[in-house]
């Protein structure tokens, strides 16, 4: 399973802006609002054959940015069984990155972009950890609740000594 999908692309984007993104500049735009139906699987039969066409290179360059997305997670060490959130909005980011293109680049999609490399970076050398930790095994001692123990050395003073000191 993929760390991001197309709906959490659009989660994180709308279905304008994706579609402005992923449509070749040379075919006419589809309607936002197939954009938004195709990314999420519907059907998409009632739209002109040009628009079903703009539909499937945008979703196919959607499908791309994703899965270049998630080979870069990889080559910092992302195991690709992992799946959370943070997982998929960075990879979210990226696939925007990419999606942007040079041309089209703003300082604050290249800004985001730099922020998940500087924290792919900050996990591969061990000062972050991005994979979450194993679920409790049935084998792991069980942790009461309601047993505290608390221990602590001697006091060294008591009042009494402190305030003859003085």
């Amino acid at each position: 399973m993929p760390f991001a999908t197309r709906a959490d692309l659009l989660a994180r984007s709308n279905a304008m802006r994706l579609a402005q993104l992923a449509v070749p500049a040379d075919i006419a735009m589809p309607p936002d609002e197939a954009m938004r139906i195709a990314i999420e699987g519907g059907d998409i039969t009632g739209y002109t054959a040009d628009e079903q066409t703009a539909l499937a290179l945008a979703l196919d360059a959607i499908d791309k940015a994703l899965a270049d997305a998630e080979a870069l997670l990889l080559s910092y060490g992302i195991p690709a069984t992992v799946q959370t959130t943070l997982l998929a909005r960075l990879a979210s980011t990226v696939a925007l990155y990419y999606l942007q293109g040079a041309t089209r680049m703003t300082d604050d999609v290249s800004n985001a972009y730099k922020s998940v490399i500087d924290t792919l970076k900050s996990h591969a050398e061990g000062k972050i950890n991005l994979i979450p930790p194993a679920p409790a095994l049935p084998t792991d001692p069980v942790i009461s609740e309601d047993l505290v123990l608390m221990s602590s050395s001697p006091r060294r003073y008591s009042s009494a000594d402190t305030a003859s000191d003085w």
